[in-house]
């Protein structure tokens, strides 16, 4: 997987995550505001709710305990008294009422049917059809809040997590690069056995080379965080004059002071293959924090040529 695909996965991830958390976002704020519009028209309504002289004592009964219900923020239960009158004597203002007090309750469904049975009542009546269009919108809101709940705390869940890891990356980036900043590192050089000294040179018929790299620090060689960010220590002859590099297979999770790398008969060879003066970098993560200079001699192959070809011209 490249760079880009993973880059391109977060995307379509974060992306994701936006549109869950978006979408639980805005169906809970429009049916938050249609229940807060709902409970300060209630009390509106009911005072304009009359209760027919046919109706009897009983319906007057029920407007009075919702009335009650309603000034104690108990919008179910006067609902739940209005229903007792609309059943036996529907009225435009009732029904509104009616629904009105089931959208404070928070029934998005009851109080779409009511308010669309008193638009009927009252056909000609502008805030009628407004209050049905209103509520029949809501109650489909209310259809979906149960997919868009889990969905939206699903997304704010991954959300919180994503911003915490990006957090903890930010902080160990920056701790790292502390780390980093603080390390210093020397190299011995071992040569068939024997340990070479400063400046390195190495004999043309070499044939084993170890390098030696020995690290310090302020806060010590133990990783910023945890072994799985350690930085990786990488090794690299350059030769200004051929414009030629040769890298060493990087050495990863470097937590210790000392590491040995022996360096493998193909990368000796090409070293070989090539006399001259060479440096040796040392990388360790992201930083540069050693270059030491390295000569190369002359195989004895490589140097009886050469005499053969002086030997030829004089």
């Amino acid at each position: 997987m490249t760079v880009r695909t993973r880059h391109l996965g977060r995307v379509l991830i974060g992306l994701v995550v936006v549109c869950f958390v978006a979408g639980g976002l805005s169906v809970e704020a429009l049916t938050h505001a249609g229940v807060s519009r709902a409970e300060r028209s209630l009390r509106v309504a009911l005072a304009r709710a009359v209760v027919p002289d046919t109706a009897g004592e009983a319906a007057a009964s029920h407007l009075a305990a919702a009335r009650r219900h309603a000034s104690l923020y108990a919008p179910g239960k006067a609902a739940g008294e209005l229903e007792q009158i609309v059943a036996e004597t529907p009225t435009y203002e009732l029904h509104t009422a009616a629904a009105y007090a089931w959208l404070a309750a928070d029934r998005g469904a009851a109080a779409a049917r009511h308010a669309q049975l008193a638009a009927r009542l009252a056909p000609e009546d502008v805030k009628a059809a407004a209050l049905a269009e209103r509520a029949v919108d809501l109650a489909l809101l209310y259809k979906v809040r149960p997919f868009t709940r889990p969905a939206g705390l699903f997304g704010g869940i991954l959300f919180l997590i994503a911003v915490t890891g990006f957090v903890a990356q930010r902080h160990e980036r920056r701790r790292r690069k502390r780390f980093l900043a603080s390390v210093s590192a020397r190299v011995h050089m071992w040569a068939d056995g024997e340990q070479l000294r400063h400046p390195f040179a190495l004999r043309g018929d070499t044939e084993r080379l170890t390098l030696d790299v020995f690290l310090s620090g302020r806060q010590g060689m133990s990783c910023p965080r945890r072994p799985v960010q350690a930085p990786s220590l990488h090794l690299a002859f350059s030769s200004p004059g051929s414009n030629q590099t040769i890298r060493l297979r990087p050495v990863k999770d470097i937590t210790d002071s000392a590491i040995r790398i022996p360096v493998s008969e193909d990368t000796l060879r090409r070293l070989m293959d090539r006399p001259g003066s060479w440096r040796l970098h040392v990388r360790l993560g992201d930083r540069p924090i050693l270059a030491v200079p390295v000569t190369v001699a002359e195989t004895p192959a490589q140097a009886g040529g050469l005499r053969r070809l002086f030997k030829v011209h004089a």
